[in-house]
């Protein structure tokens, strides 16, 4: 009896502890950052994680990645070239997509920071080939994202993601290369 007592006061003081504002977000001054809770830190991962698969198996056409930023959204690739707007993010997926059975993008590393804004972070991108028919499985590149997360009535979703290939990552052979 005492064992279940100690276990559902534990659950009680976590709950609780999860749940409440902390005092920098009861009385933070506007423009500052405010503090995230366990909930928002497990919450902004399961976006970054929804991503590669997403971008992986063009899932609804698309739909499963474009939902995955805000309505404002922007994509920006090594370029700096912004992709905005649901359709366009949906049809950038819809590009990228490899195959039901395909791994591609395996993201690592995450940290995450509050921003004035909601949130910030970044991440290790590896590219590796895996699944994709007759192909042998290889390390195709890599990178990091740098994003910017919003909260909105959806759940956390990206403001800003933009790639930066790494320098110096492999680089599949051309064929006529072996010559």
């Amino acid at each position: 009896m005492r064992m279940r007592h100690l276990l559902g006061s534990t659950v009680l003081v976590v709950a609780t502890l999860l749940h409440a504002p902390t005092a920098a977000q009861r009385g933070a001054p506007p423009g500052s950052a405010r503090s995230l809770t366990a909930i928002d830190y497990i919450e902004i991962r399961q976006l970054v994680a929804r991503y590669a698969y997403a971008v992986d198996s063009g899932a609804d056409n698309g739909g499963v990645y474009a939902g995955l930023f805000a309505a404002d959204g922007v994509f920006a690739d090594r370029t700096g070239r912004e992709t905005k707007g649901r359709e366009a993010l949906a049809e950038l997926a819809r590009r990228n997509t490899r195959g039901p059975q395909s791994a591609f993008h395996f993201i690592v590393n995450h940290v995450i920071e509050p921003s004035p804004e909601g949130a910030v972070g970044k991440e290790y991108l590896l590219q590796l080939r895996i699944g994709e028919g007759e192909r042998p499985n290889d390390v195709f590149g890599g990178g990091r994202y740098d994003d910017v997360y919003v909260k909105t009535s959806e759940g956390w979703r990206f403001k800003r993601r933009q790639f930066m290939p790494s320098e110096g990552s492999p680089r599949p052979a051309r064929a006529d290369a072996a010559k």
